[in-house]
């Protein structure tokens, strides 16, 4: 009875460790069961191949030369690490640029991207979240327009280029405790609701020039180690910027509405 009970309790240790193990799965695998309209939920995999989200479903026409792809289907990611590029934007038959909208969540959370991420001018209805992840090549999120209550970037390392740019939350945006390593760019974006940088280290100059945040923003015990350009930027809430390191700090035009 006691070897039995032995035999049970390995078995289990063993079939646990071999679960914890990350899978391989192809990122063509992904874009099927979009296509058929299922969710898509995984954790702890690694996803091999370019994930091109723009083919997940027949594109649409939304402008004379841009299409458009929908995704109803929720995603979520955790612990994953994909191998390839990660993207929403692609080509329809060689020619015409197609963008992807989100219907509902996407989520990577505590996800590594070994290759380049690019969402940019992608619209994203449900929660955006890619707290805890790595970006360990370019990445863009420029031209985005996100109309759901919160959008996570928070805890994220990014080693090269990130950029932000003209993009669009129509409420809060969080990015708190986070390390960017190379050159980073929030120029003309505008956040409706609140935005959070507390707790992050820039080690190059950071870009928030010609932004316009409506609500409160928070910068309280961020290091820019290489200085930063808030030039013609908008606070139309008075702005925390509590024991915040600036090597030199641009404030050149600027707008401060309150006190």
């Amino acid at each position: 009875m006691q070897r039995l009970l032995l035999f049970i309790v390995v078995s289990f240790i063993f079939s646990t460790c071999s679960s914890i193990e990350k899978k391989e799965i192809k990122a063509s695998y992904i874009i099927n069961l979009l296509k058929k309209g299922k969710h898509v939920h995984f954790y702890n995999k690694i996803i091999i191949d370019d994930l091109d989200f723009s083919k997940s479903s027949e594109p649409f026409l939304v402008s004379a030369h841009s299409l458009q792809t929908e995704i109803k289907s929720n995603i979520f990611f955790s612990n994953c690490i994909f191998l390839g590029k990660v993207t929403s934007n692609g080509k329809w038959r060689g020619n015409a640029n197609v963008k992807s909208c989100f219907r509902n969540n996407l989520i990577f959370f505590d996800c590594d991207f070994r290759g380049e991420v690019n969402f940019s001018e992608t619209v994203v209805y449900g929660l955006l979240n890619f707290s805890k992840s790595t970006f360990r090549e370019n990445s863009d999120f420029s031209g985005m327009n996100v109309l759901s209550k919160d959008a996570y970037f928070s805890e994220i390392k990014v080693e090269k280029r990130f950029s932000m740019i003209y993009s669009l939350f129509a409420d809060n945006l969080y990015v708190i405790s986070s390390t960017f390593a190379d050159n980073v760019s929030f120029q003309e974006t505008t956040v409706n609701g609140k935005f959070i940088l507390n707790n992050s280290v820039f080690q190059k100059r950071p870009g928030f020039d010609l932004m316009k945040i409506n609500g409160k923003a928070y910068f309280n015990y961020t290091k820019f180690e290489d200085g930063v350009n808030f030039s013609g930027t908008r606070f139309m809430v008075k702005p925390d910027i509590i024991e915040t390191g600036f090597n030199d700090d641009i404030f050149i035009n600027s707008i401060i509405i309150n006190k």
